[in-house]
């Protein structure tokens, strides 16, 4: 598996500087899998699988402290990893790619930097393509359920109208999910198991497929007073921050240069101090979600989702602080 992986993301380099410059061997160091030429550059490769957030931490320190240990440059190989993973790696001299061809590699006169490439064929995600798990139905179900796991015992009419959805695509999201190892089912009830990579999957789903659908318009703010004093506009009713926005509303450590916000129509946000501008900073987005909450901001597993998907490492260490101080029933 580690050789396949190897190779496929070799293929894809290859299209960059060539088959010529470019030669794998097995390394003699128990501590690295490959050995990897690229321009006459030696690289030590380490491979792994997909990169997450809850992996993350343990293998960027573990590369750190192997660096400091060999002046010979490492490279990372994985089958995926969010662009602001890669960009942290890079901060600390980790190079790395992936099996689409992404990668940041910076040693000496070799700079790389390749972005916005998917992954496909047999590294993609790997669900089924009869599997509805991760589409638009199912993200909205699965989405339910990380917000509130206790949510997997109540009846199917009630999670139906809770994530607005048809009570057919209920059932089935709920028979995959047990197939798939998601729910385990007992004598005593239901549970959701695998969180972590449930959770890991969703962000992925979301960002690729459901929000984008959610997508309505640009708007800026119509003066730097109101840009200034952002925090206290009134929101229509029903309209919420997400994003960058609400990870300073949630901890405050986060100031937004991005803002996001779901629900609302353009007329009622135009009233509280907004404009429209196709270069605008605030990116409006119809909601996806039914359950009401008294917060300004959207529920913290959304903000989550939004952060982990911008491909920004600031917006990652604040997306991973709230990973540990929001989230625990899902760690």
């Amino acid at each position: 598996m580690e050789k396949e992986l190897v190779n496929s993301a070799i293929d894809r380099l290859s299209e960059i500087v060539g088959n010529a410059n470019i030669r794998l061997e097995k390394s003699p160091n128990p501590d690295f899998d490959y050995i990897l030429h690229i321009n006459d550059i030696e690289f030590l490769c380490k491979v792994k699988g997909a990169i997450t957030t809850s992996n993350f931490g343990n293998i960027q320190r573990n590369l750190i402290e192997l660096q400091k240990q060999t002046e010979i440059p490492i490279l990372l190989v994985v089958q995926s990893i969010y662009p602001g993973l890669m960009i942290e790696l890079i901060q600390n001299e980790i190079n790395s790619m992936d099996v689409a061809g992404n990668c940041q590699i910076r040693v000496d006169k070799l700079i790389l930097h390749v972005e916005g490439k998917k992954t496909t064929g047999k590294y993609s995600i790997p669900v089924s393509s009869k599997s509805r798990l991760f589409q638009e139905a199912g993200l909205k179900i699965i989405f339910r359920l990380l917000e509130n796991p206790d949510w997997v015992n109540l009846p199917y009419r009630q999670i139906q109208e809770s994530a607005n959805v048809s009570l057919g695509s209920v059932n089935i999201i709920m028979n995959e999910l047990i197939e798939s190892g998601y729910i385990l089912k007992t004598n005593e009830g239901k549970s959701l198991k695998n969180r972590k990579e449930l959770l890991e999957r969703w962000i992925v789903g979301y960002n690729d497929i459901l929000k984008p659908k959610r997508f309505v318009r640009k708007m800026t703010f119509k003066d730097s007073n109101i840009k200034k004093d952002w925090k206290n506009i009134s929101l229509p009713p029903d309209c919420f921050w997400g994003g960058e926005s609400a990870a300073n509303l949630y901890d405050g450590y986060l100031y937004p240069r991005q803002y996001t916000l779901y629900g609302g129509n353009i007329g009622a946000l135009v009233k509280t101090g907004l404009r429209t501008d196709e270069n605008g900073e605030i990116f409006v987005y119809n909601k996806f979600w039914t359950f009401t909450n008294d917060e300004r901001m959207t529920p913290v597993l959304l903000t989550y989702a939004d952060l982990m998907g911008s491909g920004n490492s600031r917006n990652i260490e604040a997306a991973q602080r709230i990973y540990k101080n929001e989230l625990q029933h899902l760690q």
